[in-house]
């Protein structure tokens, strides 16, 4: 018998859970009152009005593999007044070691808002994760099944307005003062045919916030190695087969927050095509570091770091692109 199987026959079925079953599925569903917590959390010393928002994340398997009396949620996400806590399943732990309450089955990971410096949504298909990262290079990861993609999205905003706060470190008010130069309230990115979905995906955004603007936007675009002699050779010979490719990005804020919308990765090889998407937020307030630099392999590609704290990331993006000048200009304004 599988672990899985020991945990989940270790209780009688109740009639709780018979309704925590026939609520099931794929989605992930927001707890309320508390018979919607999960039976495996239900000894977390959880207070429903001292929350902005609970969510718990299905395990992923087939309805055709759940029955009622087994621990279905991998995952309870707690948003309190001043800290988010994950609570996560211990996939191996063996029911009646778990019944005897030698460990609760779950264990716990708690950050301070105060301390988020990111939150990334990436989306492939079905396969979805969301990241929030804190200045001390820590982070949460709750994965989801993709088809609960709006509910992912409700998180990340209610994140997106713990997180901010009144102060704009000097990168922030560098970003805010190249970027509103040239926003336009009424412009939607413009990243070409092949990249609409930054278009769809960003009026989405606006319609729960009026006040995001489009900074800069570039459609996706083909780079090739900058190498010389024979190692420029053999690198070209490699991108016939596996050619390099730029996707196409979009730069956005507000007043408070900066936000990169674009695929998981912003440069990859290969010929498969890419049905992902991506959404980097980032508070004003935190942006502690903005750098430039030429890329090592494609001289068309300049490599853009945003660091707060521990945390850093790195975007790619075309030289002769809107968001290349735009994060030179702010670079060079915190310099001087």
């Amino acid at each position: 018998m599988t672990d899985t199987a020991m945990t989940d026959t270790a209780m009688s079925v109740t009639a709780a859970d018979v309704a925590e079953y026939d609520r099931f599925g794929p989605w992930i569903d927001e707890v309320v009152v508390p018979e919607d917590v999960p039976r495996l959390y239900r000894t977390f010393p959880l207070d429903l009005s001292a929350t902005r928002v609970v969510l718990k994340v299905p395990r992923s398997i087939a309805r055709r593999d759940a029955t009622a009396g087994m621990d279905l949620y991998d995952h309870l996400v707690i948003l309190e007044r001043e800290s988010l806590t994950l609570l996560s399943r211990h996939v191996a732990m063996a029911g009646a070691r778990e019944r005897q309450g030698e460990d609760p089955g779950y264990g716990v990971l708690t950050v301070a808002l105060a301390d988020v410096v990111a939150i990334r949504d990436d989306l492939n298909l079905l396969e979805g994760r969301l990241t929030v990262s804190t200045a001390a290079g820590s982070s949460i990861t709750v994965p989801y099944n993709g088809s609960a993609h709006d509910m992912a999205s409700r998180l990340v905003n209610e994140l997106r307005a713990a997180a901010m706060t009144d102060r704009v470190t000097p990168v922030g008010l560098a970003l805010l003062a190249v970027g509103s130069t040239n926003a336009d309230v009424a412009a939607l990115p413009d990243p070409g045919s092949a990249d609409t979905h930054l278009v769809s995906r960003f009026l989405e955004l606006r319609h729960d916030n009026e006040g995001l603007v489009v900074w800069a936007s570039h459609g996706r675009r083909r780079v090739h190695p900058g190498h010389t002699g024979l190692e420029g050779l053999v690198s070209r010979v490699s991108h016939v087969a596996s050619p390099a490719t730029m996707h196409g990005l979009a730069v956005v804020a507000d007043a408070n927050t900066l936000e990169v919308l674009g695929r998981r990765a912003s440069l990859v090889r290969g010929r498969n095509p890419d049905y992902s998407s991506s959404r980097l937020v980032i508070p004003l307030g935190a942006i502690d570091r903005l750098a430039l630099s030429a890329h090592p392999v494609y001289p068309d590609a300049t490599t853009v770091t945003l660091g707060a704290g521990d945390w850093a990331t790195d975007i790619h993006v075309p030289n002769d692109s809107a968001a290349s000048h735009l994060f030179s200009a702010a670079s060079r304004s915190v310099a001087s």
